[in-house]
């Protein structure tokens, strides 16, 4: 039974998770590769591209080396190289702008498990080496390799751990080698909803929809201890436990089988808009490797917006904006000054995302400055009426335009859209722009629509409150 690398990351996250997904795959769901995914893999390769460029003189490096163990590991090195002395170099290449060293993922394990398929197949290791991509690095015309990568021997560190993974690697390989195991739980049980396993209801089959896992940001010590009590169903915590106050409001929304509606915060906070109203939102780009000048690895700018104005006699106007190339938003900028006037509140779904684009932006453009910092000094934050003054148990514990909208206004939303997430508007603005003709349009069309759905549904969700509670 084959463990590679990503094999032995899952068993780190979940081994039962990996037992099924290597021994019962029938059993395993069905992931999709999302658009997304697949920038991220492509992202790899290209990163991996220009480490090949660094190394171009060099024809020691050998690129792929595979290394396989008697008992069933492999490993495929991104990079090896024998150097004049005899010592063999492991490059791990990473297209991360930091080496992550805590969390769920530790890049020196992953590189230390490298070294110990390595060395158990036979080949000794000198050194072990992660490249990375140096966040500080401007592109300013083509891309320099000396610039865009970092180097850091991690070597001493991957032996600090190297006995403790090589215990992990033997208890993986001998969970695999079992025909069945206790399929009763899984230890993500203990975990948060995001750091769930993909087997996570093939394994707890009972946890109930509205669970202890809708009690936003709970601690893991909390959660343990509503475990060791048997208490996974909302329903069942006592409404006096002990939780913070935002955790409190969904338990009792809970209990009570309906929204928990503060109507005078929420009269207060609606009072405080000016018209005309601004429903505003950017969709943004960003990449490992840079490809606008002025850009850096990973650095978001944004390509798009969407403008819904919404006047005191109810007249609704729309306007947008798409960049078409690949630069920096000087453009979008300027087209904003034109759609903006100058008063009137600035309504955003998660404000703090838009307002760090709108300093960002100033900085690149310091003549813009002032009417950007204007811009975000009429910011208000829809999204804080879901967090303070309207909570719903069917928002999952979450606060999530995506979330609340099929909630508050079930006649609108993204499923009939070709683009219905951010993270694919980023992948399909990116092939946008590498295209044309009706292949560039039909993309140019689906972010626009998914953009402009952004911010109707923040108008939509705006005239339910107002009709209700204004």
């Amino acid at each position: 039974m084959e463990l590679t690398k990503t094999n032995f990351i899952h068993y780190l996250n979940c081994p039962k998770s990996l037992w099924v997904y290597k021994r019962d795959s029938n059993q395993y769901p069905d992931g999709d590769f999302t658009d997304f995914m697949k920038k991220l893999a492509r992202e790899g390769y290209e990163v991996e591209r220009y480490v090949k460029t660094y190394f171009a003189e060099n024809d020691a490096v050998d690129f792929q080396r595979t290394f396989k163990s008697s008992e069933g590991l492999f490993a495929r090195a991104d990079g090896f190289e024998i150097q004049a002395d005899g010592q063999a170099y492991l490059y791990e290449v990473k297209s991360s702008t930091s080496i992550k060293r805590s969390g769920g993922y530790n890049q020196i394990k992953d590189a230390c498990f490298q070294a110990i398929v390595a060395e158990r197949s036979g080949q000794k290791i000198d050194k072990i080496i992660l490249i990375y991509l140096n966040g500080e690095y401007i592109k300013e015309g083509d891309i320099d390799p000396d610039g865009l990568l970092a180097f850091e021997d991690v070597t001493e560190e991957v032996r600090l751990l190297y006995a403790e993974t090589e215990a992990e690697i033997d208890q993986a390989l001998e969970l695999l080698s079992e025909t069945d195991i206790d399929r009763s739980g899984c230890g993500c049980i203990y975990q948060s909803k995001n750091h769930h396993c993909d087997t996570f209801k093939y394994f707890n089959p009972n946890v109930p929809l509205y669970s202890i896992y809708n009690l936003p940001r709970l601690s893991e010590k909390k959660r343990r201890e509503l475990i060791a009590n048997g208490l996974f169903a909302l329903d069942d915590i006592p409404v006096a436990y002990e939780l913070s106050d935002t955790q409190s409001g969904v338990l009792i929304a809970a209990h009570a089988g309906e929204p928990q509606i503060d109507k005078s915060a929420i009269d207060t906070m609606l009072s405080g808009y000016q018209f005309p109203l601004y429903f505003f939102d950017y969709e943004t780009f960003a990449s490992a490797v840079p490809i606008v000048d002025g850009a850096s690895p990973h650095k978001q700018f944004p390509v798009q917006y969407s403008l819904h104005i919404l006047h005191a006699d109810g007249k609704l106007e729309h306007r947008e904006f798409l960049q078409d190339k690949p630069e920096l938003p000087l453009n979008l900028v300027e087209q904003m000054e034109v759609d903006f006037g100058s008063v009137g509140s600035v309504v955003s779904w998660h404000a703090s995302f838009e307002k760090t684009q709108n300093r960002e932006m100033g900085k690149w453009f310091p003549d813009k400055a002032d009417f950007l910092n204007d811009i975000n000094d009429r910011m208000v934050d829809l999204e804080d009426i879901f967090k303070q003054a309207y909570v719903d148990v069917r928002f999952k514990g979450s606060t999530s335009i995506k979330k609340v909208l099929p909630v508050i206004c079930p006649h609108i939303g993204y499923d009939k859209l070709d683009i219905q997430d951010g993270a694919s508007a980023m992948d399909a603005w990116h092939k946008m722009i590498q295209s044309d003709g009706d292949e560039a349009n039909a993309r140019a069309k689906a972010l626009l629509s998914y953009c402009a759905m952004d911010t109707f549904a923040m108008v939509e969700i705006y005239r339910f409150l107002l009709s209700r509670f204004g």
